[in-house]
C-alpha cells in the first residue's frame, strides 16, 4: 500500500519537476526565439521527455480507486516553451472512462516576444491502450491572431509489472522523443 502511495506522489511530483525545467531545452533540439508572436516560419517539433506511467489496480477491501496516470515534460522547439503535463483516468463502478477525446490541461506558460508576454496553453490527450499521445499548444497574439501547434506520437514504453495479494501495478517509462507538429494560424481566439 505504501508503494502505491509513493507511485501517486511520484506521478504528480514529476509533472511539477518537469515544469521547473522551463529553461532547459532538450539536448538534441535547437531552440529559437520567434521574431513575432505569430511567427510560424520555423518547423515545430515537440520534445516529449521524462514520460512516466503508472496503472494501479486494487481488489478486495481497498478504498483507493483503480487509476491510470501519466506525467511528462513537453518542449516546443519553435518557441522554447516548456511545460509539464499530468493525465489521469479512474475506474468507477467497474468501468474506465472513455477519455480518448478529452483534452487534459497542462501547466500554463507564457511566450515573451519583444518584452510582451502572451499566454501559452498546452493540453494533451491519450488513447491509453494504444499509447497514442496528442499534444496541442496554442497562444493568442493579443487578439490579432492565434497560433496552434498540434502533434501526435505513439510512445514506446518499457514496463515493469508487480502483482500482490491486493494490488497490481504496471510501472512504465518511455524514451525521450521528438514529434513533428502541424502549425495552424487563425484569426479566432484561443483554440485549445
Amino acid at each position: 500500500m505504501i508503494y502505491l502511495y509513493l507511485c501517486h506522489l511520484l506521478a504528480f511530483a514529476l509533472a511539477d519537476a518537469a515544469a521547473v525545467h522551463q529553461d532547459s531545452p532538450a539536448p538534441s533540439v535547437e531552440m529559437r526565439q520567434p521574431s513575432s508572436c505569430a511567427d510560424t516560419s520555423a518547423p515545430s517539433t515537440f520534445s516529449l521527455k521524462d514520460v512516466i506511467y503508472v496503472k494501479q489496480l486494487t481488489w478486495h477491501f481497498s478504498t483507493l480507486p483503480n487509476t491510470t496516470q501519466m506525467a511528462f515534460e513537453v518542449v516546443n522547439d519553435a518557441n522554447g516553451v516548456s511545460t509539464g503535463c499530468s493525465l489521469q483516468n479512474v475506474e468507477v463502478d467497474g468501468r474506465w472512462a472513455d477519455d480518448s477525446d478529452y483534452w487534459y490541461g497542462c501547466l500554463d506558460r507564457s511566450l515573451t516576444v519583444d518584452a510582451r508576454e502572451y499566454p501559452v496553453r498546452t493540453s494533451a490527450r491519450i488513447v491509453w491502450d494504444e499509447w497514442r499521445l496528442t499534444v496541442n499548444q496554442t497562444w493568442d497574439c493579443g487578439g490579432e491572431s492565434a497560433v496552434r501547434h498540434i502533434s501526435e506520437a505513439t510512445l514506446k514504453p518499457e514496463c515493469d509489472e508487480y502483482e500482490g495479494d491486493f494490488q497490481y501495478i504496471n510501472d512504465c517509462t518511455a524514451p525521450d522523443m521528438e514529434a513533428a507538429a502541424t502549425v495552424q494560424e487563425s484569426d479566432t481566439q484561443y483554440l485549445a
